[in-house]
């Protein structure tokens, strides 16, 4: 994934991106801008003539929200998902991701407020591993149907949707936060172990 690190020259109000990158033409198709946090989807011809780009990546606060000076969490992972016909910010945490909110923040501070966790992000987006699977996987989770069995679908109690899938909800809600807080445990427990046997 290779961004344009600078701002597009001759227009000092679109802000270098990481996730935008020029294709060059191949097989009758020509050079073309695309953003990598969309899943790599063309969004022009060129970045720094197209109105279109301009448009779109104007619009983004991607660039300024994870800036190296704003310490972001290393587990963010910045999307643009298409919504009302345009491309929309959004911010997911890879530890969290599949509790699928009905809307993704478009702020980093709303996803990560009161996380007790924080892993300050590299300088360079390249050196996060695995961040374009990451990309196509959260995209995937909000424009793909749920598969059966998957953690939303259990059934709700008999009655329909009223006062008790709130209580449903909760349990799920739990159960998910108590694996999650196991798997933490053995974490440490293993990072404690190996500390231990490097020390002897």
């Amino acid at each position: 994934m290779h961004g344009d690190g600078g701002q597009i020259k001759g227009h000092r109000f679109l802000p270098g991106c990481p996730y935008r990158r020029m294709v060059d033409a191949a097989h009758g198709m020509p050079a073309h801008c695309v953003c990598d946090c969309a899943g790599g989807i063309p969004i022009g011809t060129d970045a720094a003539d197209d109105p279109v780009v301009m448009e779109i990546c104007g619009a983004c606060n991607l660039p300024s929200e994870i800036d190296p000076s704003r310490r972001t969490c290393l587990f963010l992972i910045p999307v643009r998902i298409w919504e009302n016909g345009g491309l929309r910010t959004g911010f997911s945490c890879r530890w969290f991701y599949n509790l699928k909110p009905g809307r993704l923040p478009g702020e980093v501070w709303l996803c990560c407020l009161g996380c007790p966790h924080w892993f300050p992000r590299p300088p360079d987006e390249r050196e996060i591993p695995r961040i374009t699977d990451w990309i196509h996987r959260i995209i995937r989770l909000y424009w793909e149907p749920e598969p059966l069995g998957g953690f939303w679908s259990a059934p709700l109690p008999p009655g329909g949707r009223g006062a008790k899938s709130i209580p449903l909800l909760s349990e799920r809600l739990s159960m998910r936060i108590k694996r999650f807080r196991e798997a933490l445990s053995v974490r440490r427990e293993r990072r404690a172990s190996r500390m231990a046997r490097a020390e002897e």
